[in-house]
């Protein structure tokens, strides 16, 4: 019988294709490739050095966050160096996004856990830096999805028209009947959930407690140290630097294939038109398909032929350079990152392994076991 994780893959990448045979859907393949041949390929060196340099804020970024982290107790050896610590984390980061074309939402996990075996902090801190990072993203997305609304108020009219009155459609068709029910039921599990948890746990020959005292208690307290960095780090002027020159190069990654595919003057596409379109394509990156393939695909090419009237197959072409140079630079760098620290993937699988409930089952545990087999010192 096939596991929740299994079942969870096998239902994105048939997600993945669902969406890519809808943004194919009616497109003449022969106009994609003349775009491709036509392209001035010049720009895909900057390009490329975009996504280092972009990737290299984000790791440096993480980097500020775990040294806001309390000294590891069980630490036996010397602090990493900042520089060895920026190679680990860059390292760990590019591991993450190679997983997440083959495992999505995993991705996350794999270089939490890759760097818990690099260094001597416990994966529940990392995990919560992580976690940390993720919510300061999101809430600098919604602002980059509230700026594109403002710079599309004129344009209102097509947004509500292509995505917000079919939404709304398709939930109001929904009986009320069944969102009343569904709500019941919701509230019904969470309270049976609730007082059986407190029943169990008040019982001093419980599972639960000891299961709570001895793992989940210490896995909290580690993942609050790492959610607390972003606002307790004394570098917060780094991060807010960082922050900045990752998003800026988000913006000119989603600008220069407009310059390669020859589409940004005769569409009269600038900067801010390629802000919007970015802010736009995080919400298919966020779809849980592998890497992002399909949904980014599909939005992205919607938002440009329904906003700025682009046809469907340079739209299409646009989407595919942008995904593709991002999708040879990460499965690269992954496997390079992979190849020099000569551990293979076993801190990651090492992890999946003893976790068969999930990521969050048990991360202090499984989190230490591949530092102590791994092959790589601490420090490396």
């Amino acid at each position: 019988m096939l596991s929740r994780q299994r079942l969870f893959q096998i239902g994105s990448f048939v997600l993945a294709g669902g969406l890519l045979a809808l943004a194919f859907y009616g497109v003449d393949l022969t106009n994609i490739w003349t775009a491709f041949r036509q392209a001035d390929y010049r720009w895909l060196v900057p390009l490329l050095l975009l996504v280092l340099g972009s990737n290299l804020f984000r790791a440096w970024r993480w980097q500020i966050l775990v040294e806001a982290l309390p000294p590891p107790t069980d630490r036996d050896g010397t602090p990493a160096q900042p520089g060895r610590m920026l190679e680990a984390s860059f390292s760990s980061v590019m591991i993450g996004y190679m997983v997440n074309y083959v495992a999505p939402r995993m991705g996350e996990v794999a270089r939490t856990a890759n760097l818990s075996a690099r260094t001597d902090y416990r994966f529940s801190s990392l995990f919560g830096t992580v976690v940390s990072e993720r919510i300061f993203d999101t809430a600098v997305l919604g602002a980059a999805l509230l700026s594109a609304i403002a710079l599309l108020f004129n344009r209102l009219d097509v947004l509500r028209e292509q995505f917000v009155t079919p939404a709304w459609s398709r939930l109001h068709s929904i009986s009320l009947d069944w969102l009343v029910g569904g709500a019941a039921i919701s509230l019904l599990l969470i309270a049976l959930v609730v007082l059986g948890g407190r029943w169990l746990y008040h019982r001093e020959d419980s599972w639960l407690k000891r299961v709570w005292n001895s793992t989940l208690q210490p896995a909290a307290l580690s993942f609050q140290e790492g959610m607390g960095t972003l606002l307790h780090s004394p570098r917060r002027g780094a991060i807010l630097v960082s922050t900045v020159g990752m998003w800026a190069g988000y913006l000119l990654m989603a600008y220069l294939p407009f310059r390669m595919l020859h589409l940004a003057e005769p569409y009269d596409i600038g900067l801010v038109d390629a802000w919007v379109l970015m802010a736009i394509g995080a919400l298919g990156i966020l779809v849980p398909s592998p890497g992002g393939i399909g949904s980014y695909h599909y939005i992205t090419e919607q938002a440009l032929v329904h906003l700025y009237g682009v046809p469907a197959a340079e739209a299409l072409t646009y989407a595919f350079l942008a995904w593709g140079a991002q999708f040879v630079f990460y499965t690269l760098s992954g496997i390079a990152a992979v190849l020099y620290q000569g551990t293979g993937l076993r801190p990651f699988l090492a992890f999946w392994d003893k976790s068969p409930a999930g990521p969050a089952a048990d991360a202090p545990a499984s989190a230490e076991s591949p530092r102590r087999n791994s092959s790589v010192p601490a420090n490396e």
